[in-house]
């Protein structure tokens, strides 16, 4: 652009002052654009600081949530275990017929067990897909 055509156009220059490490960083990102200040105007286009702050807001309902179905499905986990206990020592009183402890009981328990399990499981990938955003 010549001299005279910026003096057409309302242009306002702007300096900033970087440490070698950030100037670096800066060259890096604004490879895929013609001049660095296209790509310092579409970061600042793109940047959108209510939608950061509702992003982290939305996470830390995520993480309470995941909190409290942790405690859940610890406090479930506990209750089989308690409920498991006490068939075995019926099953070995006799007043539980061991096949069907053996056979219908301990087989759901087991499957119960590990569904929780893989909640858990899930809830805890989810969690630190979450942290690393």
């Amino acid at each position: 652009m010549r001299k005279e055509d910026k003096t057409k156009y309302d242009y306002k220059r702007i300096e900033i002052y970087l440490k070698p490490k950030d100037a670096a960083l800066f060259e890096r990102k604004a490879k895929r654009y013609r001049y660095m200040s296209c790509m310092i105007r579409d970061a600042v286009k793109q940047f959108n600081d209510l939608a950061t702050k509702g992003k982290l807001e939305a996470l830390c309902e995520m993480v309470n949530l995941y909190k409290k179905h942790q405690q859940e499905l610890s406090w479930l986990g506990g209750n089989l275990n308690q409920a498991m206990k006490r068939a075995n020592e019926m099953a070995q009183s006799e007043e539980l017929s061991q096949s069907y402890f053996d056979e219908v009981l301990f087989p759901q328990v087991r499957e119960i067990q590990e569904f929780l399990h893989d909640i858990k499981e899930e809830q805890h990938q989810i969690a630190k897909k979450l942290t690393r955003l």
